[in-house]
């Protein structure tokens, strides 16, 4: 299968390629510039470049997108947040000549917004705010493809854990015994192993089955005060240091509210469709991720 894919060397990315070539797809990267950590057998290309592809894609794997945690919304920061995942799924879509038979595009599980009360499955009506609108606008834009006759897949990622990313972020202040609960510690924290990421990315490739909107989390629902625990017992520290909601509220404004108020989130299409986590037990996910940190 050939295969167009953005966010090719990012924290999904790195993982996915490895599969898809060992699998004998052909791979096209989208990159800013030409990147030297890519195979020498993956052929890139940039956005400006893109229509003068020769061939048609068969499928389109988006995984591009800034991170939306790591900086505080400003309006700049929106702006980069929504071209980095919108503007460029349009883009995309624009400049290819045929659409693909197959897009699988990331969106996030901030499309239910800010609710610690509710639980939501792929159906659940969701509340406002920032983080929704961006996950709205760029499902809408990946479901464009539609009017091409391909089959569209979405994921609603959790927080993805793995050798990098989210949790390394959170690492150091573990280790140095200054994790703990975030605010009351009671909004949940929907999470996902990397490599079961991965493995729904090659089933929505192999299955025909897979279309629509799915809850990327584990079955395993969790607290934030609960999650902060099990990473402090996988790493022998403590847990004790509480962050207070209002230094959260002072240091990051509008964005205080990703970690203040997660959503509860159920992968029912997911379970209905018999999909089989690798992780659905957060703590053999933190034992398998703090082996690797062991063996590197």
């Amino acid at each position: 299968m050939k295969i167009l894919i953005s966010g090719a060397t990012g924290f999904i990315g790195q993982s996915l390629l490895p599969e898809l070539l060992k699998s004998g797809h052909q791979i096209t990267a989208l990159v800013r510039q030409k990147d030297n950590r890519l195979d020498d057998s993956i052929n890139q290309i940039t956005l400006e470049s893109l229509d003068s592809l020769d061939s048609q894609m068969d499928a389109f794997i988006n995984l591009a997108g800034e991170s939306i945690a790591s900086k505080p919304w400003t309006k700049k920061r929106k702006k980069t947040l929504y071209d980095s995942r919108i503007t460029l799924t349009n883009t995309v879509r624009k400049k290819l000549k045929q659409a693909p038979k197959l897009v699988i595009s990331m969106s996030a599980v901030g499309f239910y917004g800010v609710s610690i009360d509710d639980v939501f499955t792929e159906n659940a009506t969701p509340s406002g705010g920032f983080a929704h609108d961006l996950c709205r606008d760029w499902e809408n834009a990946a479901q464009t493809f539609t009017e091409g006759a391909s089959r569209v897949v979405i994921f609603r990622l959790g927080v993805v854990l793995g050798a990098g990313g989210a949790l390394e972020k959170m690492r150091l202040p573990f280790l140095c015994g200054l994790g703990g609960p975030i605010a009351s510690g009671k909004q949940w924290f929907p999470w996902i192993h990397q490599r079961d990421v991965i493995k729904g990315v090659i089933a929505a490739i192999n299955d025909d089955r897979y279309i629509g909107t799915y809850n990327f989390v584990s079955p395993q629902a969790i607290q934030q005060k609960d999650f902060a625990k099990q990473y402090a017992r996988a790493l022998k520290r403590p847990a004790f240091m509480p962050m207070p909601k209002w230094v959260l509220d002072l240091a990051l404004g509008e964005m205080a509210s990703l970690l203040t108020h997660g959503p509860k989130i159920i992968p029912q299409r997911l379970e209905q469709q018999g999909f089989q986590f690798e992780f659905a037990n957060l703590d053999k996910a933190l034992e398998d991720i703090e082996q690797k940190h062991q063996i590197y």
